[in-house]
């Protein structure tokens, strides 16, 4: 049986900028392939430091990084409405919904794999003749992210060996130690990554957004509404445009509340 390729899975953020540092320091293995799907609903920080420093960095021993288009290689539906379910009745972001009686409480998501994981596994496939079963995919959760992992671990995927959490178990580090190594490396603080929509971020994130990403997520927001009035990009419950983000309290959601997929990382 050949050995599995191994395929360094990058969200652009922290915890992906600290395996990068390990891996041009050569603490890590070379992986055979760096790849990094490219939602195309990011913040831009994040192609700024991938295009500035993460690029060069990985350029100067010799490897590349593919960035995956959402457009090119997701699975659209008849409808035209990527954040919407098949069927058209789920909205595949984590919103929150005011629908049930109580207050606001979450939807389930699955953005992550619709417009990453799947992306991933066509784009290997069909460009390198590498499918899902032949690739151990390694995905950067830290030890503060254990939770996260536990639950793929649990999986069939990390079972037959095609998963990989060279931060937890190659090199254990916290999401802090992994901001200290990467600023060792004499690299600047990497941003979280995170896409301007996500209803996962906290008001200082939302808060940091430029104006045309701020601008995109409200008019998201209200494309949405036309199929599920009760959905809302934040917590509170209240269009984008009316919530005072220096003053509404944060949900204890833990871990930005993802469980849909490797995002953030």
């Amino acid at each position: 049986m050949s050995a599995l390729a191994q395929v360094f899975s990058s969200g652009g953020g922290t915890q992906s900028a600290a395996i990068s540092a390990l891996i041009v320091q050569g603490r890590l293995p070379r992986p055979d392939y760096v790849v990094i799907v490219d939602t195309e609903r990011e913040r831009g920080t994040t192609w700024e430091y991938l295009d500035s420093v993460i690029r060069p960095a990985f350029a100067s021993i010799g490897i590349e990084v593919h960035r995956i288009r959402r457009t090119e290689w997701a699975s659209y539906p008849e409808h035209g409405m990527d954040w919407l379910s098949h069927n058209r009745n789920t909205v595949l972001i984590p919103a929150f919904t005011t629908k049930t009686e109580g207050g606001v409480s979450k939807l389930d998501g699955f953005c992550s794999k619709t417009w990453k994981v799947e992306v991933c596994d066509r784009f290997m496939s069909k460009n390198f003749g590498v499918t899902r079963s032949k690739y151990c995919k390694w995905i950067g959760f830290s030890l503060n992210e254990t939770k996260r992992a536990i639950r793929m671990m649990q999986g069939a995927e990390y079972k037959a060996g095609l998963i990989r959490f060279p931060l937890i178990h190659d090199i254990p580090v916290n999401r802090y130690d992994a901001i200290r190594l990467v600023e060792d490396m004499g690299w600047p603080t990497p941003p979280r990554s995170a896409c301007w929509m996500c209803p996962n971020q906290l008001d200082d994130e939302w808060s940091s957004l430029t104006q045309e990403e701020f601008a995109a997520a409200v008019q998201l927001e209200k494309d949405i509404q036309k199929v599920d009035p009760f959905a809302w990009l934040h917590k509170s419950g209240k269009p984008l445009e009316e919530v005072d983000f220096s003053r509404e309290p944060e949900l204890n959601l833990g871990e930005h509340a993802c469980s849909s997929g490797a995002c953030f990382v």
